[in-house]
């Protein structure tokens, strides 16, 4: 089952936004390791597709990521240089994980924005993203 809340360590947050914002012109993601909704590894993945408007993640870095993940990723985020802090058609599209949580970060603002989703049947759930001091 999806849980209600996202937690974050800061610093496993902080570890998250820096890998967005180290190729801010280009969709960045990656995995999110955790249980009962805490977040306790952030593991980068390239972006395969290199791309403004789109990610997608394979390769060995992304094999590593699911393996760590016990092959269910808490959480799967990429960020959106350009567009909102939600899920894009293709996004929903695309959900291949019900049971994780989607978060997407907008860079169009500083602070930047950071939400998070369940996307399930193409149905758009959104779940409170919490950050521990």
């Amino acid at each position: 089952m999806t849980p209600a809340v996202l937690t974050f360590p800061r610093p496993l947050y902080a570890q998250m936004l820096a890998h967005v914002l180290s190729q801010p012109t280009f969709e960045r993601c990656g995995l999110l390791a955790g249980r009962d909704g805490v977040v306790d590894r952030v593991w980068p993945v390239p972006n395969a597709l290199a791309s403004p408007v789109a990610y997608r993640m394979d390769g060995p870095e992304f094999a590593e990521a699911m393996i760590g993940c016990d092959f269910e990723p808490l959480g799967i985020f990429h960020s959106h240089p350009a567009g909102p802090p939600r899920p894009s058609p293709t996004d929903i599209a695309e959900a291949a994980y019900p049971d994780s949580i989607y978060v997407v970060i907008s860079l169009q603002t500083l602070p930047l924005s950071v939400r998070g989703f369940t996307i399930t049947d193409g149905q758009v759930r959104e779940v409170k993203i919490n950050i521990l001091a």
